[in-house]
């Protein structure tokens, strides 16, 4: 009987074990390993994109899995060894020296320049002569020693006066002996105040410039800028981290909802719940100016973000903007709101920074691979991958990262089904008739040992 007991609750648990499959999720896209690494050495990495997160139903991300050919799940997790950031920045303070007038008057005739360097052979003195007209006229030239500098990505330009009122515009050149230059660019830097709101902007962008030397030559007759020093900003990336993307909410739709003290209020909405880190927005017109609250729904409730002063000014050829907003976590977010607490004609354009999350898996079994995606039932398990990813580095050196293969267009699996809870009562219960079954052979045992119990008892009294 017992053995009877044992088998019927086997086939009761068989019965109710939910075996994965495609299936069993809406859509797959195909994962493209043929245009990976060669020697892949059985693992691949993979970026969910946008399309993918659209189907997503589990805030874990949970409800993904991996089949190879035979729609067998195949191990794979969380990139867990990728860095949490995109980049490393080296910030370096630079030697700014001011060239007198006559060196930059490309008229002057038999020009003498004398440089002076200290014992390490940075800048510390330029005399170019004419030093009386260099009292009546300030600087216009600059010169910045950078030497021993990683790659420039932004030049930072900070000033002790004026404190308002500046807007400068430079053309950018670059060096390594002094006498051959070759241009890089130009940029603005501003420090404006009204009505309380103030902005500033003192970075140029120099996209990797490599140069012992750069020359600064102010374009513009705007104030006389004192005290002029430079930074270096340099990015060492790191290749192991999922590329971020820009990624566009669409046309800010005007919510009339505002509370008061909100003279205007733009709701965006992303096509999915995406990895957020960073924000740009930039406003309609040129020559406008607004203190904005950008935020997020977080669940039931809004977040804020960032606070930023807007503006979109207008220097020649040239248009300068608030600089992007970033924070920290790189949350899944999908409805934003910005808030204005004056007047906006348009509405502001909003694009956000998205770093994908970034995935592993094992090429057990024989390819094609896909990666199922979103159901309201299925649920992948968790496989120790780093065990196997240890063993790999330890053979092919610790830096070894599986190859990066693209996902392909999404295919239809299981569909609008998969996406639907477990209904409450089902339409046939045959488990529960199972079920009941199982515990009324139970109880029949149970009772019948019982009754033997007391036979035997009765036995022995009488």
């Amino acid at each position: 009987m017992k053995t009877s007991i044992a088998l019927a609750f086997s086939l009761f648990t068989a019965s109710v074990a939910y075996a994965n499959a495609p299936s069993n999720y809406a859509t797959v896209f195909p994962i493209d390993t043929a245009n990976a690494a060669h020697d892949a050495n059985g693992a691949w990495r993979f970026d969910l994109t946008p399309d993918a997160y659209a189907w997503i139903q589990d805030a874990a991300l949970r409800d993904i899995e991996v089949f190879n050919a035979a729609g067998q799940p195949v191990p794979f997790a969380r990139a867990t060894d990728v860095p949490t950031t995109a980049s490393r920045e080296h910030v370096a303070t630079l030697p700014v020296l001011a060239l007198p007038p006559s060196a930059s008057n490309a008229n002057a005739s038999d020009l003498r320049l004398v440089i002076d360097r200290d014992a390490d052979g940075r800048l510390r003195r330029i005399d170019a002569g004419e030093q009386a007209a260099a009292a009546k006229t300030g600087a216009k030239e600059w010169l910045v020693d950078a030497r021993g500098v990683a790659p420039m990505d932004r030049l930072l330009l900070t000033w002790s006066a004026p404190a308002t009122g500046v807007v400068a515009r430079f053309a950018i050149e670059a060096g390594d002996d002094l006498q051959t230059w070759r241009s890089v660019g130009y940029g603005t830097v501003l420090a404006l105040e009204q009505d309380g709101a103030r902005v500033e902007r003192h970075d140029i962008a120099l996209d990797g410039v490599r140069a012992d030397y750069l020359r600064l030559r102010r374009i513009d007759d705007g104030a006389e800028l004192q005290g002029l020093a430079a930074q270096s900003h340099s990015t060492a990336r790191e290749t192991a981290v999922p590329a971020s993307h820009w990624t566009q909410t669409g046309n800010g739709q005007r919510d009339g909802t505002a509370p008061a003290g909100i003279a205007a209020r733009f709701d965006y909405t992303l096509p999915a719940a995406l990895p957020v880190r960073a924000a740009r927005i930039e406003l309609a017109n040129d020559n406008a100016l607004a203190p904005l609250i950008l935020s997020a729904r977080d669940g039931d409730t809004w977040r804020e973000l960032a606070r930023v002063t807007a503006f979109r000014l207008r220097s020649g050829e040239e248009t300068i903007r608030n600089a992007d907003v970033e924070w920290q976590d790189a949350s899944r977010l999908r409805e934003f709101r910005i808030d204005s607490r004056v007047p906006i004609a348009a509405p502001p354009r909003l694009s956000l920074d998205v770093r994908p999350d970034r995935f592993v898996f094992l090429a057990e079994g024989d390819g094609p691979y896909v990666l199922a995606v979103g159901s309201a039932r299925a649920r992948h398990a968790d496989y120790p991958v780093d065990v196997a990813l240890a063993s790999l580095r330890a053979r092919l050196g610790k830096d070894w990262q599986p190859p990066l293969a693209p996902l392909g267009a999404a295919r239809e699996s299981g569909g609008a089904h998969a996406l639907q809870p477990t209904p409450v009562e089902s339409p046939l219960p045959w488990r529960r008739w199972l079920l009941w079954s199982v515990l009324v052979v139970a109880a029949t045992v149970v009772g019948g040992f019982a009754l033997s119990l007391l036979r035997g008892a009765g036995k022995r009294d009488a």
